[in-house]
This record gives C-alpha cells, structure tokens and sequence, in this order.
C-alpha cells in the first residue's frame, strides 16, 4: 500500500503554483498483538506523478526538467520533511528536527 504523507504548496520557476505529494510505502504484517505497519521508502512527485527531489527544507527540483521548485511556507499549512508524523507504539508523535 502507498500511504501519502503530506501535500507542500510551492511555486515553479515562472511563478505557477504547483503541489508536491510526498509518498511513503507501508507494509502489513501479521502479529502476535494484531497486524504490524512497516514503513519503507518514501519519494515525492508533482500531482501529475513526476518525479521531485529535496535540494534542501524550502527548495524541490523537477527531476526531468531541473525547474526549482520554492515550498511557499506563508500559504502552506503542511509539515516540513523532519516534522512528519510518526509511529511510536502504536501512537502518532511529531518526529524531532534534525
């Protein structure tokens, strides 16, 4: 199953808005005290499915074009990379800043 971690607003190179979904596989495995999540590799990609990498905290890059991609932090609500929500126990946490 792919999980969605968050949606970051940003603006492209010519000042078009774009979203940048950040994806996360996540595995089901049985256990003794009920299923178990398992979490692997995340990437991220435009709402079209292209592929993005971080260049750092605020900035994405199209993988394909180049275009630098500027997270607009005013009017994005949504959490940055080292603040995603984790599992500790079965409890959601806010994973620490590195």
């Amino acid at each position: 199953m792919i999980g969605e971690l968050a949606r970051h607003r940003c603006t492209g190179d010519d000042g078009t808005a774009l979203f940048v979904i950040e994806h996360r596989h996540v595995f089901t495995s049985p256990g003794g005290a009920g299923p178990r999540q398992h979490r692997g590799a995340a990437w991220a990609t435009l709402l079209n499915g292209e592929p993005v990498r971080y260049i750092h905290a605020r900035a994405l890059e199209v993988i394909a074009t180049g275009e630098l991609l500027v997270r607009d932090l005013r009017r994005c609500n949504c959490a940055p990379a080292a603040m995603i929500v984790t599992r500790d126990g079965g409890r959601e946490r806010k994973a620490r800043q590195a």
